[in-house]
C-alpha cells in the first residue's frame, strides 16, 4: 500500500451554530479514501445530509463487488448517498429541503481516483505548483467558464456560495470522476468552500507546506482571521511512498471497522 501522512480537521468557524459539514477517511489495505461533505438546507438539515452522506459512502463501499473498478465503487456510492438523502427528505417533512456537497477521493497503489458534487475542491501540490483538479459546480464557476466574471470577481461576489449540483434535491445526479497517477512527494488538499473561498491559492499553497496536521490547523485558523463565517473543514494527505498499481481483478476493498 502506499505510505501515507494523513489529517483532517472540522470546525463549526466564528459565527455559524452548528457545524454542517462532515468528513471521514476509510483506510483498507492497498491505501485509503478519504471525503468531505458541505451540509445545506440550515435549521441542523445540512447536518443532517452531510453526515448521512458520508455514512452511505462509507457503507457501499464496502459492499461493492470485489471485481468493481475503483471509479465505479466512488460513483455507484455516492449515487447511493443522493438516493439516500433524497428519500429522507421527502419522508420526513423537516428535512425537506437537505441537500449536501461531497468530494471523495481514493489513493490505491500509485492511482488517486476522485469523484465530486459541487463545491468542496480537490487540490494536488506538485513540484511547488498547486493545481485545483476539481471544477466547482456553482453559478460563479459558470459565470467564469463564459468569461463574464473574473476569478477575483468570483471570490467576492454574492452568489459565490450558490451551487448548480449536489446531493438530494433529485434522484439522479451528475458526478464528475477524475483520474490521475499520484508520485511520491505530492500533497492532496480537499476541503469544504469555508477554507477556499477566503484563502488565495498562493497562501494556500504556503501553507501545505508542513506537515498535514499543522496545515489543517493553520488552513482553518487563516480562513477565518480572512473573513471565513462558514463552517470549514480541510483534509490533508502527503504521499511518501508508492508502489505499483495492484494487479488487475485484484480485491481492493475490505474496510477495517
Amino acid at each position: 500500500m502506499p505510505t501515507l501522512d494523513f489529517s483532517q480537521l472540522t470546525d463549526v468557524g466564528p459565527v455559524r451554530s452548528g457545524n454542517e459539514d462532515a468528513v471521514a477517511y476509510w483506510p483498507h489495505e492497498d491505501g485509503m479514501v478519504f471525503a468531505v461533505a458541505d451540509g445545506l438546507g440550515g435549521h441542523n438539515s445540512g447536518e443532517v445530509a452531510s453526515n448521512l452522506a458520508l455514512e452511505v459512502v462509507g457503507r457501499e463501499l464496502d459492499r461493492a463487488p470485489a471485481n468493481w473498478s475503483l471509479d465505479k465503487r466512488l460513483r455507484r456510492a455516492i449515487q447511493e448517498a443522493n438516493i439516500a438523502i433524497h428519500q429522507k427528505g421527502v419522508t420526513v417533512p423537516e428535512l425537506s429541503r437537505m441537500a449536501t456537497t461531497i468530494t471523495a477521493s481514493a489513493i490505491v497503489g500509485n492511482l488517486l481516483v476522485a469523484a465530486h458534487v459541487g463545491d468542496c475542491r480537490l487540490y494536488l501540490l506538485r513540484d511547488k505548483q498547486l493545481t485545483q483538479l476539481t471544477k466547482d459546480h456553482t453559478w460563479v464557476a459558470e459565470q467564469m467558464e463564459y468569461g463574464i466574471l473574473s476569478a477575483e470577481e468570483a471570490r467576492t461576489h454574492p452568489k459565490r456560495s450558490m451551487v448548480t449540483r449536489c446531493l438530494g434535491p433529485h434522484l439522479i445526479v451528475g458526478i464528475d470522476v477524475l483520474q490521475k497517477e499520484v508520485q511520491p512527494g505530492d500533497v492532496l488538499l480537499q476541503c469544504s468552500d469555508g477554507v477556499h473561498a477566503f484563502l488565495p491559492e498562493g497562501e494556500i499553497l504556503d501553507i501545505l507546506r508542513n506537515p498535514p496536521q499543522a496545515a489543517c490547523q493553520t488552513l482553518i485558523r487563516r480562513a477565518c482571521e480572512q473573513g471565513g463565517n462558514d463552517n470549514l473543514s480541510a483534509q490533508v494527505a502527503v504521499v511518501a511512498q508508492v508502489p505499483a498499481a495492484p494487479a488487475k481483478g485484484r480485491s481492493w476493498w475490505r474496510f477495517g471497522r
